[in-house]
């Protein structure tokens, strides 16, 4: 019975409901009160995953209204430079706010189920190809190495190209943002046992051993010391997006990491 609620309780599983023994034992009245209280519980995170879905898209609007009116007031030539500075951060953190609402959004539908997954047959080193040229540009920005390795044969894969491509360059945005100056990034495309393979390694400080647990949890964030002290902390949310679609493919991510070695993810997703 231990097992089975361990597995139930990973809250993924709580439609599921334990066997009640037969007879009126304690062993029967402990199921029936687990029973009852994951029900509670199934209740309470379909109540929270509603209404983060909901708010999510309720403020979606006013944002955008702000971000437009923002947007404008900077282009116009009469806007002195002390006023400016304000409004550009302004735009700035509209911009992060309405990445954190999408995200938001996006893992909201994934938990009701509702997020669609487009899927067609594509040639991953496409994907692969286009985020590394927006990794280069930001690598090129931070002092950082770029290589992009890619086979030259095709690899193919039915997937959501835009949902894979996000995938990919979120994994290599974390890659340029945790590599200190004069450090490398590289991303590397491949197959193995019947799967395309594409690896994401940097030569960052790391993670510790006791965060590698942990890294793809929602909000969760590693030490700021990992972060250039340039750089503005993330949503929280982009590696478990990221989790959420290797998975939903069918795929698996997975992180290697030593500290002061740097840290590599790799992504298994299955040929189309």
């Amino acid at each position: 019975m231990i097992t089975e609620v361990r597995e139930i309780t990973d809250g993924r599983s709580l439609h599921r409901r334990l066997a009640v023994p037969m007879g009126r034992d304690e062993l029967s009245r402990l199921a029936e009160t687990l029973n009852q209280m994951m029900t509670r519980l199934e209740r309470s995170f379909v109540a929270l995953r509603r209404f983060t879905a909901d708010a999510s898209h309720e403020l979606k609007t006013p944002l955008t209204v702000v971000r437009a009116g923002v947007e404008r007031a900077i282009t116009r030539p009469e806007v002195p430079p002390e006023t400016l500075a304000p409004l550009e951060e302004t735009l700035q953190e509209v911009n992060r706010m309405t990445e954190l609402l999408d995200a938001l959004l996006t893992l909201a539908r994934a938990d009701e189920g509702r997020a669609e997954l487009h899927r067609e047959a594509v040639d991953l080193r496409d994907i692969i190809a286009e985020a590394g040229e927006t990794g280069e540009l930001l690598a090129e920005h931070a002092g950082v190495g770029m290589e992009i390795r890619l086979p030259p044969q095709p690899v193919v894969v039915s997937v959501d190209r835009s949902r894979v491509r996000q995938l990919a360059l979120n994994l290599i945005e974390n890659a340029v943002k945790y590599t200190p100056r004069g450090g490398q990034v590289s991303v590397e495309l491949g197959s193995n046992d019947g799967r395309a393979v594409f690896t994401v390694a940097d030569t960052g400080i790391g993670i510790a051993p006791g965060d590698l647990p942990n890294v793809f949890d929602r909000f969760w964030r590693a030490d700021s010391a990992r972060t250039r002290t340039s750089e503005r902390a993330g949503t929280g949310l982009g590696l478990a997006i990221c989790k959420w679609i290797a998975e939903a493919h069918g795929g698996t991510i997975e992180v290697q990491s030593r500290p002061g070695r740097g840290t590599t993810f790799t992504v298994g997703l299955p040929h189309g």
